[in-house]
């Protein structure tokens, strides 16, 4: 049985199970967190301003967790990641169906990104539904340790690919009703 823990991403963008790993229980793994300014996406009507009187819809990362098996002998970490996200509009008689991108970013512990994959989760809203929860899960991933590293200095990052109007938004703290 796998144990709960921070998870890698494949600075090698290898994606593959590892066979005859050992559990962590240690806490090696790499530490995960989201990017604060990257999660949450206000998306605002064509060509409208950005008064909250025009916002279309608003996704944001919920929660991230995951796994991690390790094969201290070779160096390795293999994970799998697993991504809630909560998307709500304004009421409405019409279905919707959105695409929202996102990703998961290596970082070697300090600015310096190593592996960036983006992804994208579809959003489908019914006609009157206002808000929808949809998970998402990035598949195995494997992390190969340079020499003198280990696991756990390495840190993932998971946000939502954002415009660069969206991320100022966010930084102006404008989806936090400021």
């Amino acid at each position: 049985m796998k144990t709960p823990c921070p998870i890698a991403v494949a600075a090698a963008a290898a994606l593959f199970a590892l066979g005859g790993c050992e559990a962590d229980r240690s806490g090696d793994c790499p530490t995960i967190t989201g990017v604060t300014d990257a999660s949450v996406a206000t998306v605002f009507r064509s060509g409208a301003t950005t008064d909250p009187a025009n916002v279309l819809y608003t996704v944001e990362i919920t929660s991230v967790s995951g796994t991690c098996d390790m094969d201290k002998r070779e160096t390795t970490a293999d994970s799998s990641v697993d991504i809630s996200f909560r998307a709500t509009r304004a009421p409405s008689g019409a279905e919707a169906h959105y695409k929202v991108p996102y990703f998961v970013a290596v970082t070697d512990g300090s600015t310096r990104v190593m592996a960036k994959r983006t992804y994208t989760i579809e959003i489908d809203f019914a006609p009157g539904q206002t808000t929808v929860e949809q998970d998402d899960t990035v598949g195995s991933a494997h992390l190969n340790v340079a020499k003198g590293k280990h696991p756990y200095d390495y840190q993932v990052l998971v946000g939502l690919q954002l415009t660069k109007d969206q991320l100022e938004y966010n930084r102006q703290g404008s989806h936090y009703g400021s």
